[in-house]
C-alpha cells in the first residue's frame, strides 16, 4: 500500500538520491541472512524523508550502502541520476553519535567537511562561525567536544554534516542517546535549521512522532528482511511547530504508524525464536 499524492500541476523532480532494488545478505553461522529485500526509496531535492521500522531491520544497513562502505548483491543507488554504488564521499553523514574529533576544537571539527572539499581555511572557518553562532554554539568555537553536553555536541556534528559540500544528508538516529527533553529541542532546533537551508535529508529513526513531525516523507519497512511496507506522504504544512503533535490528523497518522509498527516488531520477535 502507497499512501501517498500528487498536486494536480505539480511538476515531478529528479531525484536528489534515488535506491533501486536495493537487496543484501550477510553470511552468518554457514548461512545466508537476508537483510534488504528489493528495497526502492527516494529523496527529491530539498526533502526531507524519514525511515521508520523495527530494531534490526536493517535501516543502518541501508545507510552503509549508500555510504559506500558495502556493496549490495543487487540494486542501484544513484545521487542526481549518478550511479554511486560501492562507492564513498558522495554523502554527508551523522551517526548516533557525534562522532567529533577530541583533538580538534569545535569550529575545527565542524569546517572539516569543507575542508576536505578543498574550501579556503579562511572562507570555511566565516561560514562555520556564523553558523555556530545560529546554533546556539557561539562562543564555543576554540572548546574542546568534551566540554559540551550531549545535544550541543550533536548540534556540532550536524553542523559538520550541514556545511559539507554534499547534497544529501544521512542522519542516522542522531538523537537517539539523548535525554527526552533535549531530543525535543533538539528536534525543534533541527526543524528550525533545515528550514533555513532545505538540504535534501534521509533520515533514520524509531519515534514515530520525531519522525511526523520532522518528515515530508516516511517509508516503513518491514521486519527482516526489510522491504518498504508502506509509504506515507505528510499532510502538514511547512513551517511545523510543536503544537502540530496535538492535531487530530497528526494523532490518527501516529496510531496508523504505531501499529504497523507493533505489528513487525512482534513478526521480528517470533522471527527470533
Amino acid at each position: 500500500m502507497d499512501k501517498t499524492s500528487a498536486i494536480p500541476g505539480t511538476p515531478v523532480q529528479a531525484p536528489a538520491l534515488e535506491v533501486r532494488g536495493i537487496s543484501k545478505s550477510f553470511r552468518e553461522k554457514r548461512r545466508e541472512l537476508p537483510v534488504l529485500n528489493d528495497i526502492s526509496l527516494s529523496v527529491t531535492p530539498g526533502e526531507f524523508v524519514s525511515i521508520v521500522g523495527p530494531s534490526g531491520s536493517g535501516k543502518s544497513t541501508l545507510f552503509h550502502l549508500i555510504g559506500g562502505l558495502t556493496e549490495p548483491d543487487q540494486g542501484q543507488i544513484l545521487l542526481q541520476g549518478r550511479d554511486i554504488t560501492g562507492q564513498k564521499g558522495h554523502i554527508s553523514y551523522v551517526p548516533q553519535q557525534p562522532a567529533l574529533f577530541p583533538w580538534r576544537t569545535i569550529e575545527d571539527n565542524v569546517i572539516l567537511g569543507m575542508e576536505v572539499a578543498g574550501v579556503p581555511v579562511k572562507e570555511a572557518r566565516a561560514e562555520a562561525r556564523e553558523w555556530l553562532l545560529r546554533a546556539g554554539l557561539g562562543g564555543f568555537e576554540t572548546v574542546y567536544p568534551h566540554k559540551l553536553s550531549g545535544g550541543m555536541q550533536q548540534r556540532a556534528s550536524f553542523l559538520r554534516g550541514l556545511l559539507s559540500r554534499q547534497e544529501v544528508m544521512c542522519l542516522d538516529e542522531p538523537f537517539s542517546a539523548l535525554d527526552a527533553l533535549t531530543r525535543s529541542d533538539m528536534q525543534h532546533w533541527l526543524l528550525n535549521i533545515w528550514e533555513e537551508n532545505k538540504r535534501s535529508v534521509l533520515f533514520i529513526t524509531h519515534n514515530i512522532e520525531e519522525a511526523l513531525l520532522l518528515s515530508d516523507t516516511v517509508y516503513l519497512f518491514s521486519s527482516r528482511p526489510a522491504t518498504v511496507l508502506h509509504k506515507f506522504q505528510i499532510p502538514f504544512p511547512r513551517p511545523r511547530r510543536e503544537e502540530i503533535a496535538e492535531d487530530p490528523a497528526f494523532l490518527t497518522l501516529k496510531r496508523e504508524l504505531t501499529q504497523y509498527m507493533r505489528e513487525e516488531q512482534h513478526k521480528m520477535l517470533e522471527g527470533s525464536r
